[in-house]
């Protein structure tokens, strides 16, 4: 029996080709999306799963206000582990991770990758340790532990426990651990060493609530202890930190939160930590991933797969009126409904296969594109997923063939055998119900693309407040002495070289943002504004409008002591039409504002413009220190002679140890709406493949229920219709119901495009064009589809067809 059906289905399928390739090529398609999707999503939840305490461990975040922060200062801890027993244990660490070279019996070794925490590293990310121990870690002082893959290139074939290796300012590091790192945690460092801990320790020691460069990890005893922990350290910052500066101002504690704010205290644990989808912020260097993007990913490839089994289903139903006949005669010849059933549903499994083997090679050659497009480096172990491809193969058949099945099994026999089922209505409300939906998805789709595309585009083409055009940002990392007199007499040098037209600082990278954030007071008003540390003449480098007062001048000393700018938003949320000569109170210091910047996008345009404060770097002494890149810009021509210019100077004059290591500002800036383009970019792929699928469908089923007409068209002519009247006959009922699909699509899309939308701090507003867009390219595509069909059926010989009646 089995032996048959796979014969009659082989048989169907070579004398049907069309019929087959369409239907094998539309559950491929549906079937690569899914599969792709679940490598992403499988990739992004699995962070931090490996990890056992990964539901009693949380990063510690500060809100204030709509700004949320990931920085902690070292006394914070110290007091809340006195203040409550249910912290078991307390992580401090450096943000990100640092480069620096090292030297080993030497030879310098330009090591990346390097985490600084403190030596309980491993109780909070238990990386499986290859040789050496924990406890040998967190005992020697200057420890370094090293990634398994990083060993061969600095050691060789020795091994490398208790072999020392020097840092840039001659300090010895003792290798204690080699470690195999987890690719999917927050923290995958290449090494790990331990100097914050002194750091840490000097600001215990002297109580410094001013330095805000750590940040923290909390494991408690229980997971449902963070609640609890959460007011413990509200409540220690209060009466540590707020009621003594209060007392020291001479106010109640009230007035000074009314006047200076005050911070609330939030725990992300490390199982929600890569898409918590209520926090921007995050210390853990592997970040954050993009729930968003991940979910429209997701949900767009099973809104493909849907469409794909409507489009199965379509042909399916449809190509069984050619095949009624056959079902009648194995009626007649004993075949029961079961068997019927039976063989469609295997037909089904045997197409469903099919795909699925397309699909892999499909996946194969589509993954290295996806790959590029998510910035990720997926693949597809065929081991690890055979029973997900096998329930995925399971859902597509029972979807997919039991209605066909059903409705194959129903054929009333004598109606088949007497050759008048073609003309039957059996089924059009099922196929015309799922062409509806087909419109209904491939209209979203475009309309969503249409959209996505206008606000990127927006984003892109927005007036972003300077002026980017050939600057480069170079990223200075030595640890010097007093680095602004390094910076001037670097520019002297670098002005000299031919194509370099000006260079500058400051403390901040435009589209990274500012490494330091200060709290203000004006008039009773509290202002947590970004510290804006610069050198003179940065503004005009940049092209950064002053619409009040003027810029700081080398010739006042006063500017480079005293007096500051700010920005439009800080203006505004200060309360004052004309800032200028105005003073404000700044970490006790009283500083004056001399001009108002115009507002700028320091990093993308989800983010709201944030106050800015701008002063001289020599203002603030401590700000000497934040200096971590120099901006040059350089004219066009000959650019690639000039960059190898700068860089020769660069390694042989300031910084011999480290490689090159330089950005254009203007790619630095569009990185930050770079998941935005990848959304555009895959929805216009999508759209390609949604519209690809609903057209195949539209075309076979246009073909088959027109030719179930020939008859009563061969009539028509005899008659006297015209081939317009024909076509236009043919062709309305499809009209219609690509305006019901288009009707359907319009809420949702509204709804989850103005969602979308939202997530900018500045967006288009919804543009109705697009929604009649969608239609006007959904009416041409089926018109030229359906149309084609009909003018063909308008030709077709009449006598043919009504010769027998």
């Amino acid at each position: 029996m089995f032996k048959n059906w796979f014969k009659i289905f082989l048989y169907n399928s070579l004398h049907n080709k069309l019929y087959f390739l369409l239907t094998v090529f539309g559950l491929a398609i549906g079937l690569t999306g899914v599969i792709l999707s679940s490598l992403y999503w499988n990739n992004e939840i699995s962070y931090n799963k490996d990890n056992p305490d990964r539901d009693r461990i949380a990063e510690l975040l500060i809100n204030m206000g709509e700004t949320s922060w990931a920085w902690q200062v070292a006394p914070l801890g110290k007091y809340a582990l006195e203040d409550t027993d249910k912290i078991e244990d307390l992580l401090y660490y450096y943000q990100g991770y640092s480069s620096n070279p090292y030297r080993y019996q030497g030879k310098h070794h330009y090591l990346t990758g390097i985490f600084n925490a403190q030596a309980s590293f491993f109780d909070f990310f238990p990386h499986e340790i290859e040789s050496g121990s924990t406890a040998k870690f967190k005992n020697t002082p200057n420890a370094i532990a090293v990634e398994k893959k990083q060993v061969e290139a600095i050691f060789g074939d020795i091994d490398p426990i208790d072999k020392i290796m020097v840092d840039p300012y001659g300090n010895d590091f003792i290798v204690t651990t080699v470690f195999k790192g987890n690719s999917n945690s927050s923290v995958v460092p290449n090494f790990v060493i331990t100097t914050v801990n002194n750091a840490v320790k000097n600001g215990i020691e002297q109580n410094n609530w001013s330095d805000f460069n750590f940040s923290l990890l909390v494991k408690v005893k229980e997971a449902s202890d963070f609640d609890a922990v959460r007011k413990t350290f509200t409540d220690t910052f209060f009466k540590r930190r707020v009621a003594v500066l209060a007392k020291e101002n001479g106010i109640s504690e009230e007035q000074y939160i009314n006047r200076y704010g005050s911070f609330s205290f939030a725990f992300v644990p490390l199982s929600k930590a890569r898409l918590n989808a209520h926090t921007k912020t995050t210390g853990l260097p592997e970040g954050k991933g993009n729930l968003t993007f991940l979910s429209i990913n997701v949900g767009l490839s099973l809104l493909i797969l849907v469409i794909s089994i409507f489009n199965y289903i379509n042909l399916s139903t449809a190509y069984a009126i050619k095949r009624a006949k056959e079902i009648g005669i194995r009626k007649v010849i004993g075949a029961t409904k079961l068997e019927i059933i039976g063989q469609q549903i295997l037909e089904t499994a045997m197409t469903s296969f099919v795909a699925l083997l397309l699909t892999l090679a499909f996946t194969e050659v589509l993954l290295p594109y996806y790959n590029t497009l998510l910035n990720k480096q997926l693949s597809l172990n065929l081991l690890d997923y055979i029973g997900p491809f096998l329930a995925l193969l399971a859902v597509v058949i029972l979807l997919a063939g039991v209605f066909p099945a059903v409705y194959v099994a129903n054929f009333a026999t004598l109606k088949v055998l007497k050759g008048n089922f073609s003309r039957s209505s059996s089924g059009i409300w099922i196929r015309n119900t799922m062409l509806v939906l087909q419109f209904c998805i491939a209209t979203f789709f475009i309309i969503s693309g249409i959209i996505i595309n206008s606000q990127v585009n927006y984003a892109m083409n927005k007036d972003l407040g300077f002026h980017a055009d050939q600057i480069i940002s170079i990223g200075w990392d030595q640890n010097v002495l007093d680095k602004f007199a390094d910076y001037q007499r670097i520019k002297q040098e670098l002005t000299k070289i031919p194509g370099v037209m000006d260079v500058n600082t400051s403390v901040f990278t435009v589209g990274k943002g500012s490494s330091s954030s200060s709290s203000y007071s004006y008039k009773e008003r509290n202002i947590q504004g970004q510290n804006m540390a610069t050198d003179f003449g940065f503004l005009p480098f940049y092209g950064i409008k002053i619409s009040q007062g003027r810029d700081l001048d080398p010739n006042l000393a006063s500017d480079s002591v005293s007096n500051i700018l700010i920005n439009k938003t800080a203006m505004e949320m200060m309360g004052e039409n004309d800032p200028v000569g105005k003073e404000i109170l700044w970490n006790g210091k009283q500083l004056k504002i001399v001009g108002v910047v115009d507002d700028f996008h320091l990093y993308g345009i989800n983010q709201k413009i944030p106050p800015m404060t701008f002063f001289h770097i020599k203002t603030i002494d401590w700000m000497k220190g934040n200096i971590s890149s120099i901006s040059v810009k350089i004219k066009p021509e000959n650019m690639e002679h000039t960059i190898r210019q700068i860089e020769h100077y660069w390694t042989k004059k300031v910084d011999t140890k480290r490689p090159f290591n330089y950005d254009f500002v203007d790619k630095i800036f569009a990185r930050t709406y770079a998941d935005y383009v990848n959304q555009r970019n895959l929805f216009a792929i999508l759209n390609i493949v949604v519209i690809s699928i609903a057209l195949f469908g539209l075309f076979a089923l246009s073909a088959y229920t027109i030719e179930r007409r020939y008859q009563e068209i061969a009539v028509k002519k005899v008659l006297g219709i015209t081939s317009e009247s024909l076509v236009f006959d043919l062709t309305k009922q499809y009209i219609l119901l690509l305006v019901v699909g288009f009707i359907l699509a319009l809420p949702p899309s509204y709804y989850l495009m103005q969602r979308w939308l939202d997530t900018f701090a500045y967006r288009i507003e919804l543009p109705l064009l697009a929604f009649f867009t969608a239609f006007g390219l959904m009416f041409v595509l089926t018109l030229a589809v359906v149309v084609s069909k009909a003018l063909k059926a308008t030709r077709i010989n009449a006598l043919t067809y009504i010769k027998y009646e």
